[in-house]
């Protein structure tokens, strides 16, 4: 990410953080920011926050699993990409997550979480539904 572009991301997430201070969105958006800056443990805290407000959050703990694989910690790092997988079973990220852990541990399972995470991506929109605009 650009230098500009982190500096107004952290201007719009400080700001949203004002309105909503125990948002689990906003708190996952500053752990994206500060795994960004490479603040690997200030990201791993809000994570942990964001999931304890809301612990079926899909994002939240695709996220805070592929930081704890990245980490080192790959047996936690696969069980919250598990968690994401069953939280979102339609998330190609989560399942490409999930084959990445496995594959850094050599598990044979991890192909088919990749197969899976390409067969999902083949069919997910590239902009979110929810953001085209509608015609009356």
């Amino acid at each position: 990410m650009a230098e500009g572009r982190v500096k107004e991301a952290q201007f719009c997430v400080q700001e949203a953080g004002a309105l909503f201070p125990s948002s689990h969105s906003v708190l996952l958006l500053r752990g994206r920011l500060a795994e960004q800056k490479g603040s690997l443990l200030e990201a791993k805290i809000l994570y942990d926050e964001a999931a304890a407000i809301n612990p079926r959050g899909h994002k939240i703990l695709l996220h805070l699993g592929k930081l704890l694989v990245r980490m080192g910690r790959t047996s936690l790092g696969e069980k919250v990409l598990r968690d994401a997988v069953q939280a979102q079973s339609t998330s190609h990220e989560a399942w490409s997550g999930l084959g990445e852990a496995l594959e850094s541990r050599c598990c044979s399972q991890a192909p088919d979480c990749f197969l899976t995470a390409l067969e999902l991506e083949a069919s997910c929109p590239i902009r979110p539904f929810t953001i085209i605009p509608r015609e009356l």
